[in-house]
């Protein structure tokens, strides 16, 4: 099974990222989250509680939501956590918000996910079957343009210094930037999880497993009998 806490393993895949997020959240942290892939992997990995908020905007699909929400929750709710989550596609848009976080002395965790891609357009040409067109973007130090702007940055490339990064946030005074280089890998899709040996082809099912490293991933009839249902 692939090792999620491998040091080894760059560019990271998204779940370490997440569990930082998670351990560093408090009980009643906002989350303001971008559109793309990192929609889907922050529904599926934040673990979120009742007295914890999340927003998206899902309905308009509106790339660079996260960072100028985030300034708005923040401004509403200044005794809260903060946190702007964003791939760096959404981020590169808004990214001069920094200067706003760090003129109000604004303590927002700004998380950015770089893959180079616009990952969910990717997959969407994947799954129509057209080629990749307007979807690259070249890599930035964004860690470093953050410092630029007057706030902390951070650019991450192993678990250690992820850690690192998240240890050192954890201490901030304003605004803070954390740009984490992630592998380019689609997330998981829903409708194509057919993991189940009994109702599908065996070859087919080892062949996702190894494709989207989804060892963990039970299936359904699985859970229902050891439920004894």
């Amino acid at each position: 099974m692939t090792s999620f806490e491998d040091d080894a393993e760059t560019p990271l895949r998204v779940e370490p990222v997440f569990k930082q997020i998670n351990d560093m959240a408090t009980n009643d942290a906002i989350f303001q989250v971008d559109v793309g892939n990192v929609t889907i992997n922050g529904m599926r990995y934040l673990q979120t509680n009742q007295q914890q908020r999340f927003t998206t905007s899902g309905w308009y699909a509106t790339m660079g939501y996260a960072l100028p929400a985030a300034i708005g929750a923040q401004a509403e709710f200044p005794d809260r956590q903060v946190w702007s989550i964003s791939g760096d596609g959404g981020f590169a848009m808004v990214m001069q918000d920094i200067l706003t976080q760090v003129k109000y002395h604004m303590p927002i965790i700004n998380v950015v996910l770089t893959n180079e891609s616009l990952g969910f357009i990717e997959a969407e040409q994947d799954d129509t079957k057209q080629p990749h067109s307007g979807v690259d973007l070249i890599d930035a130090d964004y860690g470093a343009a953050a410092t630029a702007l007057g706030a902390e940055g951070y650019t991450v490339h192993t678990l250690d210094e992820l850690k690192d990064a998240f240890a050192k946030a954890a201490n901030r005074k304003g605004p803070v930037v954390i740009d984490v280089k992630i592998s380019d890998l689609r997330p998981i899709p829903v409708e194509q999880l057919v993991l189940d040996p009994k109702t599908q082809d065996p070859a087919a099912v080892a062949e996702f497993v190894k494709k989207y490293h989804a060892e963990s991933l039970i299936p359904l009839r699985q859970l229902l009998e050891d439920a004894g249902e």
